[in-house]
């Protein structure tokens, strides 16, 4: 267990839960890793000299990558979304994480001295309720 002296931190994944597609096994992960960010289509506009005026901001949406590993007593290395899926994420302490997510990718890796881990990478649009 973490201890901190001095200024306080942060520290690891929030991410508790994941469920809400064909395959999922709730309860059935441990999340190792979490990247969220918020991502818009951009047009810059120039005037007759080449100079930006003006910078328009559009189709706004999250990504989130969640790195975790098949655990407990109903682990499988098959229990993923497929792309296109939607995703329940649930975090105890991270509102921009928890709810409903589009599957974009996902990957897998396997090693001979690891456990497999996936690698998978949800979407969010404003526009679009994912179901």
């Amino acid at each position: 267990m973490a201890t901190t002296q001095g200024t306080a931190i942060v520290w690891g994944v929030s991410t508790t839960n994941m469920t809400g597609f064909t395959a999922a096994v709730s309860g059935g992960y441990t999340f190792s890793g979490e990247d969220w960010a918020e991502e818009k289509d951009k047009v810059e506009l120039k005037d007759k000299s080449g100079e930006i005026k003006t910078v328009y901001y559009y189709n706004t949406r999250k990504t989130l990558s969640l790195k975790c590993y098949p655990s407990g007593d109903n682990a499988s290395a098959t229990s993923t979304p497929l792309v296109g899926e939607q995703v329940a994420v649930s975090s105890a302490t991270d509102s921009d994480i928890s709810g409903d997510w589009i599957c974009d990718s996902i990957s897998k890796a396997r090693s001979q001295d690891g456990v497999v881990e996936f690698d998978i990478g949800l979407v969010s649009y404003d526009g679009i309720t994912p179901s």
